[in-house]
């Protein structure tokens, strides 16, 4: 093994390709096409930008200034990025806050009394339930979610497609129709909390794995959806969106809406997947606002589910 002028070169070769394959998976944040394998690589760049950092570093202290200086500017837009998410922008809590909860149950397998136990404890005002089965119905009853949540709106379903949103409020609901053909309910509410009543949109597209034009469809037709809204409609969009913020189709959905999450700092919020071989790495479940200030946000660990939970308190 040679010695070059900026260490030995095989450690030199390997970092070089790691930095070129991690920078290529990092530029496709900025792409905007159906594809699969480009959507299943966006959600991956939280990881790919860590791996762009930390070559960078290793070049330097390998002594590989130019391949330091190469990975200097993508590592410049990773840290920029990953910075305005630890920035907080909260309000401090108040007896009558809003909390909203999203939660998907797995093909209806989540358990049922551990979600209860967390709606409970957070003194939960609206849940979303997505992949609602109503087997999966009679167990959140059972575990005592009616008295904690009794209205109700929605519709249960075998499968991935059934969502309900539950409520202390009365709800109205809006429209439940399935807009993706495919059986894939999302429905909204409005929740007729009193003198301050607010639309509610469940959502949940179908995932881009298999789907990935119906995925982008839906998105668009949530944004579409979020820009008909009347000036002044206080409004929620909360469930598994099957995208991230690395995702150009999410982005362009929660531009003007304020991410829970972000305005937290909660920096990478990861939700999925629970409860694989894989460590949970994307933040996949959301919930976006207009007219409303954050006082926290948070994700809950639910057992049987390959999803967190998510949680927002709302002003």
């Amino acid at each position: 093994m040679t010695r070059g002028s900026g260490g030995f070169r095989p450690v030199g070769l390997v970092l070089a390709a790691v930095l070129a394959v991690a920078a290529a998976m990092g530029a496709l944040r900025w792409v905007d096409v159906a594809s699969t394998w480009v959507a299943v690589l966006q959600a991956l760049f939280p990881v790919a930008g860590a791996g762009i950092v930390a070559v960078t570093l290793l070049a330097l202290v390998c002594r590989h200034p130019r391949l330091a200086l190469v990975g200097a500017a993508p590592s410049a837009v990773v840290l920029v990025l990953a910075g305005a998410t630890l920035l907080p922008q909260t309000v401090p809590p108040r007896a009558d806050d809003l909390t909203v909860v999203s939660a998907n149950l797995n093909f209806g397998g989540a358990d049922a009394a551990a979600l209860v136990r967390e709606v409970t404890t957070r003194h939960t005002d609206v849940l979303v339930l997505l992949e609602v089965t109503p087997e999966s119905v009679t167990r959140l009853r059972d575990a005592g979610l009616d008295a904690a949540l009794p209205e109700v709106a929605g519709t249960a379903a075998p499968g991935a497609r059934g969502t309900l949103v539950r409520s202390r409020f009365p709800l109205t609901l809006l429209d439940d129709a399935d807009t993706e053909g495919f059986g894939q309910r999302q429905p909204e509410v409005r929740v007729e909390r009193p003198g301050h009543p607010f639309v509610l949109k469940a959502a949940h597209p179908l995932q881009p794995v298999q789907f990935v034009e119906s995925w982008r469809g839906s998105l668009a037709a949530l944004s579409r959806w979020k820009d008909a809204q009347p000036a002044g409609e206080r409004f929620v969009i909360a469930g598994d969106l099957n995208a991230s913020a690395a995702h150009p189709a999410y982005r362009e959905l929660a531009d003007g809406l304020t991410d829970a999450h972000r305005a937290a700092g909660l920096g990478w919020v990861r939700t999925w997947p629970y409860g694989r071989r894989l460590p949970p790495f994307v933040q996949l479940d959301h919930v976006l606002s207009r007219g409303f200030e954050v006082v926290g946000a948070g994700t809950v660990v639910v057992g049987d589910t390959d999803h967190a939970a998510v949680w927002a308190t709302l002003r």
